[in-house]
């Protein structure tokens, strides 16, 4: 207790301080008193180290030469401030310290691992948005010229001129079409089912069994034929083609077509955009009456229905305009899906892991797509009293 006591007095007589004064080129940072553990020194090296300002490439010397008293904090300090030196990209001048503070800091620089090892400072939250915006207002950009360029490319197929190989766009157009029939079949049956049975427990409750079928065929034309349809095509046909493309671009097979003079996108695009757009509304008339049958086989099960009472009622409900509707939809949604698709399979990496992030990004937005695009046509529909 009295050497503490000691100590503790003997800082009192020379508290720790410091003075920052300017030079050409140079900061320098004077210390001065008891810089001990028991000298009073918190808060004083942050202080200090913020009091410093200089450009990157200066330096920055410390002079100890009024330090009374110093053991480990004094060290410390140095070593943190070395290490701020480094983020900064200051020169630290340590020719003034005596030999062994000296000693230290070089071993510890010697220790310490290069910029380029060493993890980078997080940018501030507001630059991170900004950047993640600015990147994604680029991407916008580049997904609406893509667009114009299928507008233009449609023209010149109208007028006969487009480039393109007609076996491949057979191809595609069978691979959009006819074989996405069995998954396409098989999801709309169970989704009319599903909706079946949940809307068949609430209508017994109120002894209103016999409106299922009018639920079932509106919720299936209206609603969940063309969104159920573009969600398994946005997985299945959307992924294909960005895989496709991703490859390709990795093989530089695009970049061989745009050597030899031939447009990727009249080659590429427009035919798998053509091919989603004409097949979409078949394949929804196709989900709406396998939907309506799904519904109808939970009806027949559960509520006794005649097949002759389930179709009066499912044509009692149904008009041309709710047709009208499922069939507009599925034709943007077919669109949207072979564009999402062949946007990020051409603008993909060259290696295996990019064929993967494109087939990801296609479904991820194509998916996204199509559920913001199926809320603006209800809105649209509710405004114009469909």
């Amino acid at each position: 207790m009295g050497s503490q006591a000691t100590r503790l007095a003997a800082a009192a007589r020379f508290p720790p301080g410091w003075t920052v004064r300017a030079e050409t080129g140079a900061v320098v940072l004077a210390l001065s008193g008891d810089w001990t553990l028991h000298s009073g020194l918190s808060g004083i090296p942050q202080a200090a180290a913020a009091e410093i300002e200089l450009a990157p490439g200066h330096s920055l010397r410390i002079d100890t030469e009024a330090v009374t008293d110093w053991d480990s904090a004094l060290p410390a300090f140095l070593l943190a401030m070395a290490e701020r030196c480094r983020d900064q990209g200051w020169i630290l001048d340590a020719c003034s310290l005596p030999l062994n503070l000296r000693t230290v800091l070089k071993m510890a620089d010697e220790l310490s691992p290069p910029a380029s090892a060493r993890a980078p400072r997080p940018a501030p939250l507001l630059r991170r948005v900004g950047e993640h915006t600015l990147r994604h207002a680029g991407s916008v950009g580049e997904a609406v010229s893509l667009l114009g360029q299928v507008v233009l490319a449609c023209g010149r197929l109208l007028q006969g001129k487009a480039t393109y190989y007609r076996a491949d766009a057979w191809l595609v157009l069978q691979a959009a079409g006819a074989d996405a029939l069995p998954i396409v079949g098989l999801v709309n049956v169970l989704v009319g089912a599903i909706i079946a049975f949940v809307g068949s427990v609430q209508l017994l409750q109120f002894g209103a069994g016999v409106l299922l079928a009018d639920g079932v065929a509106i919720a299936t034309v209206r609603e969940m034929a063309a969104v159920i349809t573009a969600v398994v095509l946005s997985g299945r046909t959307g992924a294909a083609f960005a895989a496709q493309l991703a490859t390709m671009q990795g093989n530089e097979e695009i970049d061989a077509l745009r050597v030899m003079g031939v447009p990727e996108v009249e080659f590429l695009v427009l035919p798998r955009v053509l091919a989603l757009a004409v097949m979409t509304p078949l394949l929804y008339l196709y989900a709406c009456a396998l939907g309506i049958f799904g519904g109808f086989a939970v009806a027949t099960g559960m509520l006794d229905l005649s097949l002759t009472a389930y179709l009066e009622r499912t044509v009692g409900a149904l008009n041309s305009d709710q047709f009208l509707l499922g069939a507009s939809k599925s034709f943007v949604f077919g669109i949207l899906v072979a564009m999402c698709g062949c946007y990020y399979g051409l603008r993909a990496g060259r290696n295996a892991a990019a064929v993967g992030e494109a087939t990801t990004a296609a479904v991820v937005a194509g998916i996204v797509g199509v559920i913001s695009v199926d809320a603006v046509f209800a809105v649209c529909a509710h405004a114009l009293g469909i």
